[in-house]
């Protein structure tokens, strides 16, 4: 009988010596092994290119692989939910952007709720959007094309790279705001609507300045205006909204880091204070310049003021334009 104690007593000794281990201590080990992060978009776009180009610096930071896994699905809700349910242990993230914003307000039964689920970690940066016209549109500059909207109620039609997107509630504000009645016709991407724009089928188009640049500068399209704070260095010579006096149409596309909730305040510490360094990197800032993305940076507070303010505000947006809940 005495035998078969002392293995258990062993045990139990080992297992209080473990449990007695603080949560810190288990936190400046980290990162001890690889860690995955999630991006709820398929390969190739730009939201898996900015986080292989984050993740490949933070390897070289903490020692450790970080692994890119692209999870789409359900307007990214797929991904995301798989890192707000992850064990809070620091080796599943997710770069995520305002579609966590859009998707809190616009879907009914969202299984997660990030104010609860998630921890943002790093503001990683914003992207640019324009508004563009086809060469053949009258309007030169954005107050001309609202002025020709308020004289043809109806007339005219905006194509928007999918429904339930920034692009799609910035389309909504620029109404609400301005009073105009424009038609939103949504497409299944960004290709599609580009290539009727181009061809002339809709003459309006609102989406991100990576794919809109190059048709700008090679006058297939007009720019009439850069829907952010600051006017993008690709495009110097398109002003800002603001610039032309609507300082609230912006598009808030927002880039994040978030974990899940009930991740040690260490290793959020840890993983914020290395991405700080990574967007300081110059060669990083060039890369994100050509992706048409303004880097963030700060405190973890910083990213969840941020993200917690553009949701209400597209709580608002959502409201008043009456767009019906998914």
């Amino acid at each position: 009988m005495l035998k078969w104690r002392l293995p258990f007593l062993a045990l139990v000794l080992v297992v209080a010596v473990v449990v007695a281990i603080p949560a810190s201590a288990w936190a400046q080990a980290w990162p001890n092994r690889p860690v995955k992060i999630i991006v709820p978009y398929p390969a190739g776009g730009l939201s898996d290119v900015f986080a292989r180009l984050v993740s490949d610096r933070l390897q070289q930071k903490l020692g450790q692989p970080f692994i890119v896994e692209d999870r789409p699905g359900g307007n990214t809700i797929i991904g995301t939910q798989a890192v707000a349910v992850a064990n809070p242990d620091g080796y599943t993230l997710l770069v995520g952007n305002a579609a966590v914003s859009i998707n809190q307000n616009l879907v009914q039964k969202l299984p997660y709720d990030y104010r609860k689920d998630l921890i943002p970690v790093s503001h990683l940066g914003e992207s640019y959007a324009l508004i563009v016209v086809n060469p053949n549109f009258p309007a030169k500059t954005l107050p001309e094309l609202i002025a020709a909207a308020k004289a043809a109620p109806g007339k005219y039609s905006t194509a928007i790279g999918g429904s339930g997107t920034n692009y799609g509630i910035a389309f909504e504000q620029l109404k609400e705001i301005t009073g105009i009645n424009l038609v939103m016709i949504p497409y299944k991407g960004t290709t599609p609507a580009l290539n009727d724009v181009v061809a002339g089928q809709v003459p309006i188009f609102i989406d991100n300045l990576v794919p809109l640049a190059p048709q700008v500068k090679a006058g297939n399209i007009r720019a009439l205006a850069v829907l952010s704070a600051t006017r993008s260095p690709d495009l110097p010579d398109v002003p800002t909204t603001a610039e032309v006096g609507l300082p609230d149409v912006v598009v808030y596309a927002y880039n994040a880091l978030f974990a899940p909730a009930g991740t040690p305040r260490e290793i959020v510490n840890k993983l914020n204070a290395a991405v700080n360094e990574i967007l300081a990197d110059p060669e990083v800032i060039e890369r994100s310049r050509l992706l048409g993305i303004k880097l963030g940076g700060g405190s973890p507070e910083k990213a969840k003021a941020t993200i917690d303010k553009v949701t209400d505000i597209y709580a608002d947006v959502i409201k008043k334009a009456n767009i019906p809940l998914q």
